[in-house]
């Protein structure tokens, strides 16, 4: 269905006699994750930690549009952003009563390319500026990366049980998920600023966490919110024929 939706605005919409324009961008992404999921294994709790990300992440964007109407426009467009799972790790220590647990954590990134299928709505004009309504779905497809723990650590907290399940964080994010995102933009000549809302279409963006051959429920959702600066070129009005 996704790969229908691209090639559709790829192929069929620039055949239609409005006018079509490319669009550059940078937004910011002020991202939360949801996750309540906490898993035991041999005396060890694993959950997931800092799940509000302290700075906003940039988020640069390219992109095509196609007026349908003098209303309704089609875009489709390709837009990055970094983003991180932290994973903690709540060691016991039973034999001291004044520190009866220490974390250890592991921080995995993620590389996100989001392809944005939006349909945006002219609402209304006030003096030069545009009111607009959009909407759509956005595959994201995530590339992830973290330094592994190759050898135990010194001290009395630390174990070969507490560096595999830190590894283990790596099983724990999706390679592709869907989102949708709604907003409101503003024009103003060439230029527009957005801001909108971007939430997972699927329950979980999470594979669940392995380790030791068994796979754990560990269910994570996001949503960000965005701002966005675009600034249209290639505009050229065709007549109907």
């Amino acid at each position: 269905m996704i790969k229908k939706l691209i090639l559709f605005i790829l192929f069929v919409l620039p055949s239609l006699s409005y006018s079509q324009k490319f669009r550059v961008g940078i937004g910011l992404v002020g991202e939360v994750a949801y996750n309540i999921s906490e898993v035991s294994v041999g005396g060890l709790s694993i959950y997931e930690g800092n799940q509000k990300n302290k700075d906003s992440r940039l988020s640069p964007y390219l992109g095509y549009e196609q007026y349908l109407s003098d209303r309704f426009t089609a875009s489709i467009g390709i837009q990055y952003y970094q983003s991180f799972t932290s994973l903690q790790v709540k060691v016991p220590f039973p034999d001291f009563p004044a520190m009866p647990y220490s974390i250890k954590g592991r921080t995995v990134s993620h590389r996100n390319f989001e392809f944005p299928l939006e349909v945006t709505y002219d609402l209304f004009e006030t003096g030069r500026i545009k009111w607009k309504l959009r909407g759509g779905l956005v595959p994201v497809w995530s590339s992830s990366r973290s330094t592994r723990l190759t050898e135990v650590p010194q001290g009395p907290d630390w174990s070969q049980e507490v560096v595999d399940a830190l590894n283990a964080a790596e099983t724990i994010p999706k390679s592709f998920f869907m989102n949708y995102q709604y907003g409101l933009g503003l024009g103003y000549g060439r230029f527009e600023f957005s801001l909108f809302q971007s939430t997972n279409l699927g329950r979980s963006i999470s594979d669940g966490y392995t380790i030791y051959g068994s796979t754990y429920s560990f269910d994570r959702r996001i949503r960000s919110t965005r701002i966005g600066v675009y600034y249209s070129f290639g505009l050229k009005k065709k007549d109907k024929e």
